[in-house]
């Protein structure tokens, strides 16, 4: 990778994983990234592209990545994640802690002198109303859900963080102390609260039953959103933001204002660094483009660490479908050669998973190897035709759109079908709630979807994705994974929770319900004089803009 003189850099051509649509770019349109501090001491905005977009900026309402990043930049919790540790440090909390032995009741005192970006002084109460205001709205839908009196368009949809607040019972208020009863052990939830789901909001501005759509922020965080701009067809979209005077908590904030940029695929992110218009490249890039990296070259700055984002083949069609039957799903299991597709479509930018926890998290195994390594198509054609399927099985298979995800499906597709098992089926989504929908009535059989943590405990790899109440929707239980969770969350030492995690995963990797495919390198790039590249994200899904800065 080179920058000339012109300031024009080059690494490749394609896009890869994520939302592909082409675009054209209009600087003048979105406004100017040359965003200077008012004062004195004036600082240029540094320019982040990224292609993860929000889809709105409630903490209570939305739940994607794009959304996610914003939250803990603009939003205070009452812990937060340091780059220094994998515990939860103190943010808006002076005190934290769990007051009983059965790990069920989490008492925090409130920090004295915080302050919303409306004036309002941050209180208890605003604590306790943000996470009820959750709940509540889950509840609304689930009541809308079943009343045949109201249109179906016209019923309330919610796709927010709800599940991450399963264990809570009940908030209250005792002066400046926030108590949160939890129904059962459950020392994953102090992560809960340092994660999106813990967002503080003015309870005098955001209303309990109605997410707030406009595009604007009132919280306490390390930043402060100015202007706010969703992307549309013609136009990439944009959120300035500049550091917040009177944030009071765990992070050093930046000098320097931040103005991130929505692209809508690699394509689009490629061109705009190409073009010099972004100084740090934090979004997904294309797998040409980020194996052409030069690390060593002199005019960037290169971060590459173990990335915390896996991808999966869910497999969740209900009766009659093919993927109702575990042999069928076993036989997909053992027909995915995830090495070939690591090196073949991500050109090594990806590491083959082989278990839904991710390397460098307790519990990590290879189950998926374990179970699956070895085994003849002969083996696995004998099986199917003993289960009573006739050979081809026919799967219908849903991916979203994006720059990798097409060629992704089809080198599966090709891989189920070498040796007449499968006959495919693909089908493409505008996003994965499309194929999640689709599957949910019966006409998809197995999608592919990506998964960022929560927080970083093998907890959030595992409940999510692994209960009747999953994100995923494939409405697979099995009462054995049930209750090795509810032992996981008791035990205060997390290393002790490997063996119970590995059980775990060696159910699922049997069930095959849920097939990890890869797990993700975080690759990213910058101009030489931005610093604070390597503590960008990390592996609880937190995106630390404060750490970014120039020489």
């Amino acid at each position: 990778m080179t920058k000339g003189a012109a300031g024009v850099r080059g690494i490749g051509a394609k896009g890869a994983i994520g939302i592909g649509l082409a675009i054209v770019l209009a600087i003048g349109v979105i406004g100017s990234w040359m965003v200077l501090r008012s004062g004195g001491d004036e600082k240029q905005a540094i320019v982040v592209g990224v292609t993860d977009t929000p889809d709105a900026l409630d903490p209570a309402y939305s739940y994607v990545a794009g959304s996610w990043d914003l939250y803990s930049n603009v939003y205070q919790g009452l812990l937060t994640l340091s780059n220094a540790s994998d515990q939860p440090v103190l943010d808006a909390a002076e005190v934290c802690e769990f007051t009983d032995n059965a790990q069920q009741v989490y008492r925090c005192t409130l920090r004295e002198g915080l302050t919303f970006s409306s004036g309002r002084p941050v209180t208890p109460e605003d604590v306790q109303f943000s996470l009820e205001r959750t709940q509540a709205m889950a509840q609304r839908a689930a009541d809308e859900a079943e009343d045949d009196s109201i249109p179906e368009d016209e019923k309330f949809t919610y796709s927010g963080p709800v599940s991450l607040l399963a264990s809570l019972e009940a908030v209250r208020v005792e002066g400046k102390d926030i108590i949160f009863e939890l129904s059962e052990p459950d020392v994953t939830f102090p992560f809960v609260l340092a994660g999106g789901a813990g967002s503080i909001v003015d309870r005098e501005v955001y209303e309990l039953l109605e997410p707030r759509e406009d595009g604007e922020v009132v919280g306490s965080g390390p930043y402060l959103l100015t202007d706010f701009a969703f992307p549309d067809e013609d136009t990439p979209g944009y959120a300035e933001l500049e550091p917040n005077p009177e944030y009071q908590g765990a992070v050093q904030v930046s000098d320097y204002p931040i103005t991130l940029r929505y692209y809508p695929g690699p394509e689009a992110l490629q061109e705009a660094w190409e073009s010099g218009e972004i100084e740090v490249n934090g979004g997904q890039m294309a797998p040409a483009e980020l194996s052409a990296i030069n690390p060593h070259d002199p005019a960037l700055r290169y971060s590459e660490t173990t990335g915390s984002t896996i991808r999966m083949l869910v497999n969740s069609g209900p009766s009659p479908s093919p993927a109702s039957d575990e042999t069928v799903r076993q036989s997909i299991a053992a027909l995915l050669d995830r090495s070939a597709l690591a090196r073949q479509v991500h050109r090594h930018t990806v590491e083959p998973a082989y278990s839904l926890i991710p390397v460098g998290f307790t519990g990590h195994g290879t189950p998926y190897y374990d179970r699956y390594a070895g085994v003849d198509p002969d083996e696995v054609r004998s099986e199917l035709t003993e289960a009573g399927h006739a050979v081809p099985v026919e799967l219908r298979v849903g991916y979203g759109v994006g720059g990798g995800n097409a060629e992704e499906a089809a080198f599966v597709k090709e891989m189920l079908e070498a040796d007449g098992l499968f006959e495919i089926e693909l089908q493409e989504f505008p996003g994965v709630g499309g194929a999640l929908a689709a599957s949910a009535e019966g006409t998809l059989d197995s999608f592919f979807v990506g998964w960022r943590p929560d927080f970083s405990d093998a907890d959030t790899y595992t409940a999510p994705l692994l209960t009747e109440d999953s994100v995923l929707a494939h409405g697979f239980s099995d009462p054995r994974i049930d209750r090795l969770i509810s032992e996981t969350r008791s035990q205060v030492q997390r290393g002790s929770t490997m063996d119970d995690f590995r059980e775990i995963h060696e159910i699922a990797a049997d069930a095959a319900v849920v097939i990890p495919l890869w797990q993700n390198r975080n690759i990213m790039v910058s101009d030489r004089e931005i610093t604070g590249l390597p503590y960008l994200r990390d592996a609880g899904g937190i995106f630390r803009l404060w750490e970014l800065a120039r020489l």
